[in-house]
């Protein structure tokens, strides 16, 4: 594995480790950001409602309008795109260029994957323009509270049609897999931990390491009501039996074997001690593998 660390919260990464980016939020409620050298810009991703309300949001009609109950509707028109872009970059100019922009994908009933390429091309365009250094990816996403449609970049298979689209058409995109959300898209379960449904998840996409430039880790934890908690704890608490733990660890080290450099972002918001814990589960699984 090799990875690019990324700061998230306040936690600090393990002794040896060190971070190279400060993930930054950038979602549509956010008017400035603060003052940080080395940046990874994370936008908006629809889970809830926005107020969109700030003096910087209302510059941006297409933006403003888009939504449904106030879930941001992202990628609802060229329009939108072009705004969307114009955003970001009125949010960042007055700071040094982001190395990397992180966007989410839309719904699927307004929009399909032909037209989220079309709209994510005309953003591109913008935002490359402006910073022709900048990385941009998009994450798999499941769960909102929008109704009416799905994230279209959600299961496997739309991860993997994709990365196809990616690589056919030779789009400017990076994918980040996010692999708790795959299990909770795919509705695979940890306890037991569902391998079979894990590997032919994961399986298909190891054909596009070359398109996914980082990965997302975190844990889940029950509250006291039973209910599993995302990014509370830590692996252990979301896979209770350690030979599950490792095969689920097996699965991004099948994926991250080719050494490729990637985004490695522990999001985990319950504590150091969870913090530590990912990202050394992580790390040792490598570790282990190479000795």
């Amino acid at each position: 594995m090799n990875f690019c660390f990324v700061q998230y919260n306040r936690y600090t990464y393990p002794s040896g480790l060190e971070p190279e980016l400060t993930e930054i939020a950038g979602h549509f409620d956010i008017s400035e950001i603060k003052d940080v050298q080395d940046y990874s810009l994370h936008t908006e991703y629809s889970f809830a409602s926005r107020k969109l309300s700030t003096e910087l949001v209302k510059r941006f009609p297409a933006i403003k309008e888009a939504h449904n109950r106030y879930v941001p509707q992202l990628w609802k028109s060229e329009k939108w795109a072009d705004e969307f872009a114009q955003f970001v970059i009125a949010l960042t100019e007055s700071h040094v260029a982001p190395k990397v922009i992180e966007i989410h994908p839309p719904f699927n009933d307004y929009c399909d994957m032909d037209g989220f390429i079309d709209r994510f091309n005309v953003f591109e365009a913008v935002i490359h323009n402006k910073y022709p250094n900048v990385q941009i990816v998009v994450e798999n996403r499941a769960g909102s509270r929008y109704s009416g449609g799905k994230f279209l970049v959600s299961k496997a298979a739309d991860i993997g049609a994709l990365c196809e689209k990616i690589r056919q058409k030779d789009v400017k995109l990076g994918v980040v897999l996010d692999f708790p959300q795959l299990l909770t898209a795919e509705h695979i379960n940890t306890d037991p931990f569902e391998k079979l449904k894990y590997h032919s998840a994961l399986n298909p996409l190891l054909e596009y390491r070359n398109e996914i430039k980082g990965l997302h880790i975190w844990g889940k934890k029950q509250n006291d009501t039973g209910r599993m908690i995302a990014h509370v704890g830590n692996l252990n608490t979301y896979f209770p039996n350690p030979e599950d733990k490792r095969y689920f660890l097996d699965g991004i080290y099948a994926l991250c074997r080719d050494d490729a450099r990637r985004f490695f972002v522990p999001e985990v918001n319950s504590g150091q001690a969870d913090f530590e814990s990912v990202v050394m589960d992580v790390v040792n699984r490598c570790i282990d593998d190479c000795h």
